[in-house]
């Protein structure tokens, strides 16, 4: 009987200090459950073999954000055959701040920096970590290390586009990023209105919603004043992702906000309270197929995911605001 399962677990990150420098992470597969005495004894359920080796797709979550949030994405790859990597990692961002982060490099990301190295610190400890998990354990064998995308929302999809780049991570396949744009912070030294570029070596997707508060509402930290929730997203889509036959995809929701790709809601933690109601939960859906769709075409090799798309928009088209490709 087929079963999304998940395991946990950890990673140092040898730029952090302890006791900050251990993340914990959780990683979902396709198990395949056989009823056997092991199984009922250990709770491990083996990896669905039809599926192996999975591709790896790596989660990073926006700024003090649950990354359980996002289990329901996670679930809905997992039948296809995606192990999905989400994780805890806790920081002083800044002094006297400490958050949850995706982990990030805030002087890879000034203009004397950036480009040079990874901005994603969390990153090289998350491949090894998997490399290992490849080794020993119910994962073992089970993994294409060779087949990984980024992910990511707020902060973290940010994170993911930046990073998403071959020449440093050469099994990097695609990225997609919610709620996400590549605005450069003013307070980090650039220009008003920088938009920071985005591999031109492998496919992309940009989701935003029309409802997105916290975009708009954060404008004037990117040296803008505009307060529209999808101009940035649209920006970055049109200037700083290259043209690519087509693979390159901006998919613009109607009714969504910043969180709604996070479920249930958690208004403990985030900028929540800056954001904009969403009209209703079938923005979240409507991005879950997209990105499952995007995944199974460029990091799983589905011809026929393509046509696929094609009926999502027909299913979907009362959430799609905008939907463009290059």
């Amino acid at each position: 009987m087929y079963m999304t399962r998940s395991i946990f677990d950890a990673f140092k990150v040898d730029s952090l200090q302890p006791p900050y420098d251990t993340g914990i992470a959780r990683i979902y597969y396709p198990g395949q459950f056989g009823d056997t005495i092991e199984e009922r004894r250990t709770g491990v359920v083996p990896v669905d073999e039809t599926m192996a080796p999975c591709p790896v797709m790596i989660l990073f979550q926006g700024m003090n954000t649950d990354p359980s949030g996002y289990r329901w994405l996670a679930e809905a790859l997992a039948p296809s055959g995606i192990v999905t990597v989400t994780y805890q990692l806790v920081a002083e961002e800044m002094p006297g701040h400490v958050t949850a982060t995706p982990g990030m490099d805030i002087l890879a990301l000034t203009p004397g920096d950036f480009g040079k190295r990874p901005s994603a610190i969390a990153l090289p400890a998350i491949l090894t970590m998997l490399e290992r998990l490849n080794r020993n354990g119910v994962l073992a064998g089970k993994l294409d290390l060779n087949r990984i995308a980024l992910g990511g929302h707020s902060a973290g999809g940010m994170l993911a586009l930046l990073n998403a780049r071959p020449c440093w991570f050469p099994a990097v396949r695609a990225v997609f990023a919610y709620g996400a744009h590549t605005g450069a912070a003013t307070a980090l030294g650039w220009p008003d209105e920088t938009l920071l570029p985005i591999s031109a070596d492998i496919p992309v997707l940009l989701i935003g919603g029309d409802k997105d508060g916290c975009i708009a509402q954060s404008a004037a930290g990117y040296g803008s004043s505009n307060a529209s929730a999808t101009d940035r997203v649209e920006q970055t889509f049109n200037k700083a992702v290259a043209e690519n036959g087509g693979k390159n995809t901006l998919l613009l929701l109607r009714g969504a906000n910043h969180f709604s790709i996070c479920t249930p809601p958690d208004e403990t933690c985030g900028r929540g309270y800056i954001d904009f109601p969403a009209d209703s939960d079938t923005g979240r859906l409507a991005a879950g197929r997209a990105i499952a769709l995007f995944l199974r075409c460029h990091l799983c090799g589905d011809t026929e995911a393509q046509a696929k798309y094609l009926e999502l928009c027909d299913v979907d088209h009362q959430s799609i605001l905008k939907l463009l490709h290059k």
